[in-house]
């Protein structure tokens, strides 16, 4: 009963590992002896910033050993994020050095040159860039809603004030009739009393 418990603990503990860690492998014939330790270094610290941006967010788990370049990339989700493809990260920087080591190992050699160059398939994605793209189409979006909006406010400001001005002319137009009306009558009346008394000195 003891035995089986113990078995079952330590299945427990390495399906645990196998899920925080990568199953990334480093190529046959790669030499991890012949990078410098400060390369290494900058290895590891390419790494753990271009799993942020891969994840696209937070990650749950973000580790890397300069002496193995053995890594972790867990997303928030849990799910560990597959680096392969993208640049600045430990299977990149181990294919290009790998690729270099390839060629040392044949000079003078152009097709085990040529052979070395096909067998790299180092990584070509842009995370940060691919991150950056999205914002920056999101606050293109917003800032186009906003335009918008301001566009439709301002005209129908524009249209009120145009409706006002007319309505307003229409009302001093109107106030003006009456009053030449007025003035037209008043002088119509003095000249047929003018006229009354003329004819009234001539008799």
């Amino acid at each position: 009963m003891l035995s089986s418990a113990v078995l079952f603990s330590t299945l427990v503990v390495s399906a645990l590992a196998q899920n925080s860690t990568s199953s990334y492998i480093l190529p046959g014939g790669f030499n991890l002896g012949l990078v410098k330790p400060d390369e290494l270094n900058s290895w590891c610290q390419g790494q753990r910033n271009q799993c942020p941006a891969i994840c696209k967010g937070d990650t749950k788990e973000n580790t890397c050993d300069p002496a193995t370049l053995k890594f972790s990339c867990i997303c928030s989700d849990g799910k560990a994020a597959d680096v392969t493809p993208y640049i600045q990260t430990v299977p990149f920087y181990v294919c290009e050095a790998n690729y270099g080591q390839c060629v040392d190992a044949h000079p003078n050699d152009s097709m085990g040159q040529e052979t070395c160059k096909k067998a790299a398939k180092c990584g070509s994605k842009n995370a940060t860039a691919i991150e950056s793209t999205s914002s920056s189409m999101t606050a293109t979006s917003t800032l186009a809603m906003t335009t918008s909006t301001g566009t439709s406010s301002d005209s129908y400001n524009n249209k009120a004030v145009s409706s006002s001005s007319v309505a307003a002319s229409a009302t001093t137009t109107n106030a003006a009739v009456p009053l030449g009306g007025l003035l037209e009558t008043y002088s119509t009346g003095m000249m047929a009393g003018l006229m009354f008394l003329a004819m009234r000195l001539v008799l």
